[in-house]
Formats: C-alpha cells, sequence, structure tokens
C-alpha cells in the first residue's frame, strides 16, 4: 500500500518531468491550472504567490459554472433529489389542514382526543426514516456507488409515495411517510457528496449550493400545489400532492443512469483508468490535458491516504469479512467524535441542523 501511496504522490510539470506531488490540503494550487478556456489560465509557479492564485481563480466565479457547463448539469440533475426533500416538506404542512384530509384521518382532527400527539408523530416519522436513511446510505454508496444508491433510494421513496397516495388509515399514512423518510434521508446524504465528488475545484462551493436551492424550491412548488387542490372536492384534494411527488423522483431515478459514476468512487475501488475516463467527461477535455491529470493525481493520492490512514488507525480490520466490514463502518463513525476531528464534526452537524430547523 505504501508503494502505491508513493506513486500517487507524483506529477507531471510542463516540461514532462516528475515533481513532488501535495496533499490537496496543503499548497496544491500553485501546481494546478483551473479549468475553462484558452487564455484564461492562472498558473502559478512556486515562487509566486499562492494567495493571488486564490484570488484569481475566485474571480471566475459564477462564470466558472458557465464553462464547466457539462458537470454544471450533472449537479443540477443531481440536486433533484433535495426538490424531492423540500417538496415532501412542504406538502405535509397544508395538507395536516385541509378538510378533506380530515375527514378521512379523524385521529388528527381538532375535535379528536390527543389529536396533536398523533398529528406531531405522522410528522415526525419522515423525519425518523431520514434519520435512518442517511445512517445507512454511507456503506450504502461506498458499495454500490453514488449514482446507483440514488437510484435504491428512488425506488424506496417510490415505494413510500404510493402507501402514502393510497393511504385508507392513520397506520397506513403513518408507514408511509416513514418508508419515504428513508428515501428522503439517503438522498438527502449521497445527492450532495455526488456533487462535491463530480465538481471542478474552482466551483465546487457554487455547485453544492444547487442542493440548498432545490430543497427550497420544492417546498415553495409544494405550497403552490397544495394552495390549488385544496379546493378540489373528494380526497383527491390530498392524494394528488402526495402522487405528484413521484415525477422529480422518477425522473431523477430515470435520468440518474446516464450520469457518469463519481471518478473518487472508481478510484476508491481500484478503477484508476475508468476514473481518468470518467474525470476526462465530466470535464469535457482530453483524458492527456494535464489539468485533468493532475486532478486524477489528486484524486488518487487522497484515495491512498485515506486507505492508508484507516489500515493505521485500525489494522485489525482490514480483512475483507462482512463481519469486519461493520465494525469498521462503527468506528469510522466514531472516529468523526474523536480528538483531531470533533471540530469539524460539529460543525458539520451544526451547518445541517440550522438549514433543516429552518423548513
Amino acid at each position: 500500500m505504501e508503494s502505491k501511496f508513493r506513486e500517487t504522490k507524483q506529477i507531471a510539470n510542463p516540461a514532462g518531468e516528475r515533481v513532488g506531488f501535495v496533499h490537496h490540503a496543503e499548497a496544491v494550487w500553485n501546481q494546478r491550472e483551473p479549468y475553462g478556456p484558452a487564455g484564461t489560465s492562472v498558473f502559478a509557479f512556486p515562487d509566486e504567490s499562492i494567495w493571488l492564485t486564490r484570488a484569481r481563480i475566485a474571480e471566475l466565479g459564477f462564470k466558472g459554472v458557465f464553462i464547466s457547463y457539462y458537470a454544471t448539469l450533472c449537479a443540477a440533475f443531481a440536486a433533484i433529489g433535495g426538490m424531492v426533500f423540500g417538496y415532501d416538506q412542504g406538502v405535509v404542512s397544508v395538507v395536516l389542514v385541509m378538510p378533506q384530509f380530515l375527514a378521512r384521518f379523524t385521529r388528527v382532527s381538532e375535535t379528536a382526543p390527543g389529536a396533536g400527539f398523533y398529528k406531531g408523530l405522522m410528522t415526525a416519522m419522515i423525519e425518523l426514516g431520514a434519520f435512518l436513511g442517511a445512517l445507512n446510505q454511507g456503506w450504502i454508496a461506498d458499495k454500490y456507488s453514488r449514482k446507483y444508491s440514488m437510484l435504491i433510494a428512488v425506488v424506496i421513496f417510490t415505494i413510500g409515495s404510493i402507501v402514502q397516495t393510497a393511504a385508507m388509515d392513520y397506520a397506513m399514512l403513518t408507514v408511509g411517510r416513514l418508508v419515504g423518510g428513508i428515501g428522503i434521508g439517503m438522498l438527502s446524504m449521497v445527492a450532495p457528496l455526488y456533487i462535491g465528488e463530480i465538481s471542478p475545484p474552482e466551483i465546487r462551493g457554487s455547485l453544492l449550493v444547487l442542493e440548498e436551492f432545490c430543497i427550497v424550491f420544492g417546498i415553495v412548488v409544494a405550497y403552490w400545489i397544495t394552495y390549488g387542490t385544496r379546493y378540489m372536492s373528494g380526497e383527491w384534494a390530498w392524494r394528488l400532492p402526495f402522487l405528484l411527488q413521484m415525477i422529480p423522483s422518477t425522473v431523477l431515478g430515470l435520468g440518474i443512469l446516464f450520469l457518469p459514476f463519481s471518478p473518487r468512487w472508481l478510484a476508491s475501488k481500484g478503477r484508476d483508468s475508468e476514473a481518468l475516463q470518467s474525470l476526462a467527461k465530466l470535464r469535457q477535455l482530453p483524458a492527456t490535458d494535464q489539468r485533468v491529470e493532475q486532478e486524477w493525481f489528486d484524486i488518487r493520492a487522497e484515495v491512498a491516504f485515506h486507505h492508508q490512514t484507516s489500515a493505521m488507525r485500525h489494522p485489525t480490520l482490514q480483512s475483507e469479512s462482512k463481519l469486519n466490514s461493520v465494525k469498521l463502518e462503527l468506528v469510522s463513525w466514531m472516529d468523526c467524535f474523536r480528538r483531531g476531528c470533533w471540530r469539524r464534526t460539529h460543525v458539520g452537524i451544526g451547518l445541517m441542523f440550522f438549514q433543516v430547523s429552518h423548513s
């Protein structure tokens, strides 16, 4: 493993010589050219200031999103998962006060005893399902790939949506909310992961914003749809909004099959040549382009570093067995709260907490 790590730590400079490769968290930008058309290069030599280089890359701003159009389109498509999450959050808040809905589910009507508890339980089921889905999506995404794990999430969410649409009593609706929540949790975890791994470094943050944008957009769409259906007579006033949430999820499930695999996931499975081809496709550049090769080496070095760190921390869990895989997954979660990592873990938890709590 050590020899493989050393091999991936080298890149080629413009003269074709082998030069040392530094980890992405260090001054890697003094060896990187940004993606874009000819004439926009801000290649910095070692004697130039790294911060001037970073400032020049930042000046590309929103312009870089259009330059890397293919990666942007792939990221925007994956962000449909955020729209599904937002839509489901928005639709239930209006459905719960519809007279047509309360006529079917009398247990949550204001006159029923314990209505507040049952209403809160039904609402909370999607959050519980999302917690379970997000908790398990890590190993699913590592095992089956980012894009296929999104397909699995879409299938689970669709099953939950069908149960909600066809619900005849409180228990059936609550179970449907739980199953749908599992799919939503899986999508909300893997979609940003996929977007981050396919995005060029210069615009990664800009493309990750698409996920949050789609969440808010989904909430707005749900409000307007339920505003229109509330005037329908009969139970389709609340069944139709539940049915319509399957449209974006189905589009995502079918379209994800045509998106490229994450280059980092391919590299983590030892499929380095496929990772290079996927990266070249995402960047719309030939595989021999120096910028593609630089990023490819960066990805391989990071994967090797991750494997080596895991082997150093948990040497007894490296053999390929199901029991060791489960144990390694559990101790990896525990590593997030160990010294040296717990601060960034708290930052990540805090950001996601306040993002969800506003909705």
